[in-house]
């Protein structure tokens, strides 16, 4: 059954084990029907109620007079705008819809990176290499994936170094860490939502690692992870400029 699908009820009839089965596939539907609407009902009201709180700090934005304070608050503001609109597209599509346009991948790195830096340059998060072109991509997505490998290597690593590698044939961008790294032969589990190191390791990896995989194949590309050889863990994003 589709979520998006109008399934008619089946007709009750025939023997007493179809009648039956019947009943449960009916009211499996009911339910199933009832949580969408619910579903769709307090999506379309918090994408709703967002609105409101936006409008207002845009304006208050717009009476800031440093010129780069403004500049940082409304991007910040543009993100969180996006944000709304995409949950609300959730709720249609049952995932976040997007139109492929060419996405300005330094902009959106700078735009992630921004707030970790110092004025001295000395942030939790660093920086190589930039991209040469813009990339033809779902730009919410991008920037979900992008700042979910930033925010775990934050998290579980205390600081996050980028490294951009970019040619006519793929965009890659590496994410090293300075945490313990994870065993080599439960990397891959570490995509898994509910993955958990034993002891005194950080737990949670896998939600913000799975979904950000899950936006790499949606793009074609991959997301994988390698233990350096002095420490942390590499998580690697490659995206290919070119259709195979």
């Amino acid at each position: 059954m589709s979520l998006g699908a109008d399934v008619e009820p089946v007709v009750e009839g025939g023997g007493s084990e179809v009648v039956g089965v019947s009943r449960a596939f009916n009211a499996m539907r009911t339910r199933i029907s009832r949580y969408l609407t619910e579903r769709g009902q307090l999506f379309s009201a918090i994408s709703h109620d967002l609105r409101t709180p936006i409008t207002r700090l845009r304006l208050r934005v717009e009476l800031l007079e440093d010129e780069q304070q403004q500049r940082k608050f409304s991007r910040d503001l543009d993100e969180l705008e996006l944000l709304a609109k995409g949950a609300l597209q959730c709720v249609k599509d049952t995932d976040i819809h997007e139109n492929i346009e060419p996405v300005d991948l330094n902009a959106l790195l700078e735009c992630l990176v921004e707030p970790w830096l110092t004025a001295d340059g000395d942030g939790r998060v660093t920086q190589q290499g930039e991209a040469q072109a813009a990339y033809p991509g779902k730009p919410l997505a991008l920037m979900r994936c992008i700042g979910n490998l930033i925010d775990n290597a934050l998290k579980y690593g205390h600081r996050a170094h980028l490294k951009v590698e970019d040619d006519a044939q793929a965009f890659v961008l590496h994410v090293d860490d300075e945490g313990p790294g994870v065993p080599e032969q439960r990397l891959e589990h570490v995509f898994e939502p509910h993955f958990r190191l034993a002891g005194n390791q950080q737990q949670g990896y896998g939600l913000g690692l799975g979904i950000a995989r899950n936006i790499a194949h949606s793009h074609g590309g991959e997301v994988s992870l390698q233990n350096l050889r002095d420490g942390g863990l590499r998580v690697t994003l490659y995206l290919p400029r070119t259709v195979e």
